[in-house]
């Protein structure tokens, strides 16, 4: 009876430790505006500063990371053209706008959890009186960086196109 109970309790205690050890993994923190305030510092050399007011700073914009932010524009128009019809003839190196934390409802898997994005709305930009007539007469210059977590830490992720394609740019909590 003794060895019976013994190996009742061995394979009880061999099918929680497997069961325990295939139950699934907590889900990644939901991030809040207190988890995403303070400087992120991108691949490319850029900086945003995400503000508790909700105000935003994009500094020192890299060529990579204005290449996805005009993305639409530069299909069509050179850099040179861009800069004189949006930007009074010279290439941003910042921008100063507002951040907002939202979510994007994922229709195609109801069991994965609702994504996070940081919005950047960096204003309107008006065409200059010389635009080309095809050109758009007011350009929007905004972002939606993806709110991700590794684990550790969050990351902020541009991409150029839908976020199953690859990232152009990433941003990570700045150091210094």
């Amino acid at each position: 009876m003794r060895i019976k109970a013994v190996a009742v309790a061995v394979t009880l205690a061999f099918l929680l430790t497997h069961a325990v050890g295939c139950a699934p993994s907590a889900p990644p923190p939901r991030p809040t505006n207190a988890d995403l305030t303070g400087t992120w510092c991108g691949s490319s050399g850029d900086r945003i500063e995400l503000r508790q007011d909700g105000s935003s700073r994009l500094n020192l914009i890299s060529d990579v990371y204005l290449s996805h932010l005009l993305e639409d524009l530069r299909d069509t128009w050179s850099d040179q053209y861009i800069w004189r019809t949006y930007f009074d003839g010279r290439r941003p190196a910042s921008a100063q706008g507002t951040w907002l934390l939202s979510e994007y409802e994922n229709d195609d898997d109801e069991d994965e959890d609702d994504e996070r994005w940081v919005r950047l709305d960096f204003g309107e930009r008006e065409a200059a009186p010389t635009r080309d007539h095809e050109s758009p007469q007011r350009y929007r210059f905004h972002d939606a960086l993806l709110v991700s977590h590794d684990g550790n830490s969050f990351e902020l992720l541009a991409f150029d196109g839908m976020p199953d394609e690859e990232w152009s740019s990433r941003f990570t909590p700045c150091v210094d």
